[in-house]
């Protein structure tokens, strides 16, 4: 008898509103619940079955025949790495799945934005260069990845001409863009940067191979919060016999005076791991926020220093760069550069790391240049950042 009391009149109102408020809640707590409750997508598609007795296939290392060894060494300069042993191994070659166990049963948004993946490469070595694509291709969802854009900065091998436009023309999601004259990693990244069409930055180098799973958790952070630049793990592709190894041991990217970049071990989480320094060559990063930041100071030439100029951007203008343990690459670290600068090297690297320290390490310039740098006369610093609430424009 009490209860119906309070369901005369205006108790009766709220009664609705209640029992309405309470209906619209369970609604959202189920549309959340459908836009959460998705698996990672282990991908791994082929057009055609693998031949599981291939050369390096599961990322297995491949051995140079006797009777081919001198080729092989031959060979070595033209990516200082065994390019004759590459070239034996299928461009879609499967990879062990190297994350751990519980990277499986993470669940991640539906709704995720898309994503440009940008390769930069000059002059890069032709079986790499596809198996970097491939990889991409074959363990990407479709619907995340918006396009692959590769930018050849001014190659000079035939193969990487017609050849390569017509071996990519198979694939509707890769254009090409080619620079007309060598202008160096840094402004060919702007240049990719500039003619994508997805709302995610993934830059990656040209001589890798996208792990399963790679992609989701990459995207996943960036959906969370648009200021965090994010990085798969970076495990290795042997230069010599072009196996895949595993990277069981987390480390962190940092820097030691005079700016050079290592790697220091660190403590193992699941899930991410703050990093002040990032390798630079594999990244996500939300294309908005990238141009928030002033993309690559293009005052930098060729290589050299761009890692240390966005990482410092970052972290002084509201970002965090995390490495993503559910997420792996491998890549293949050569122990030179096959291409030439258009100046001397280290000069140009010199020049580089000088610039961002006059810019953004203010009096601790002088830890950098305490090492023997040369100071930059100020007359040659004529494109000095100025900096707007971490809007940047170069002048």
């Amino acid at each position: 008898m009490k209860f119906r009391k309070y369901l005369r009149g205006s108790g009766r109102v709220l009664a609705f509103v209640f029992i309405a408020s309470v209906i619209w809640l369970l609604f959202d707590i189920a549309a959340l619940r459908i836009s959460i409750i998705n698996d990672v997508m282990a991908l791994d598609v082929t057009d055609r079955p693998r031949d599981p007795r291939a050369v390096g296939q599961f990322g297995q290392p491949a051995r140079v025949p006797r009777d081919k060894e001198l080729e092989s060494q031959r060979r070595w300069s033209e990516g200082f790495f065994n390019v004759f042993l590459s070239e034996q191994i299928p461009i879609d070659r499967a990879i062990p799945d190297t994350r751990p166990q519980i990277c499986s049963e993470n669940l991640v948004h539906d709704d995720l934005p898309s994503t440009s993946v940008i390769f930069c490469f000059v002059d890069e070595v032709w079986s790499t260069l596809l198996r970097s694509v491939h990889s991409v291709l074959n363990r990407s969802p479709p619907h995340l990845l918006k396009e692959i854009i590769l930018v050849d900065d001014c190659s000079t091998k035939d193969y990487l001409k017609e050849q390569l436009d017509v071996y990519m023309s198979q694939f509707p999601k890769v254009q090409i863009i080619r620079l007309k004259e060598r202008q160096g990693l840094i402004r060919a990244r702007i240049a990719g940067a500039a003619a994508a069409t997805g709302e995610v930055l993934t830059f990656l180098d040209s001589h890798v191979e996208c792990n399963v799973g790679w992609l989701e958790p990459l995207l996943e952070r960036v959906y969370l919060d648009h200021k965090k630049v994010v990085c798969p793990v970076i495990e290795v592709i042997s230069d010599k016999d072009m196996s895949y190894m595993l990277v069981d041991n987390f480390q962190r990217g940092v820097f030691r005076w005079p700016l050079v970049f290592g790697w220091i071990k660190g403590v193992f989480f699941f899930f991410l791991h703050r990093c002040p320094v990032m390798a630079g060559g594999l990244f996500s990063i939300d294309k908005s926020y990238f141009y928030e930041l002033g993309a690559y100071d293009p005052g930098l030439d060729v290589w050299g220093g761009e890692n240390m100029e966005i990482s410092f951007k970052i972290w002084m203008c509201g970002g965090e760069i995390e490495i993503i343990p559910c997420s792996r690459v491998g890549h293949i670290f050569r122990g030179d550069n096959p291409y030439k600068f258009p100046k001397d090297r280290v000069k140009t690297v010199e020049r580089n790391l000088a610039r961002v320290a006059e810019v953004w390490l203010d009096d601790y310039k002088e830890l950098f240049y305490g090492h023997g740098y040369h100071h930059l006369p100020y007359i040659n610093c004529y494109l000095l950042l100025k900096m707007f609430f971490c809007g940047f424009q170069y002048c």
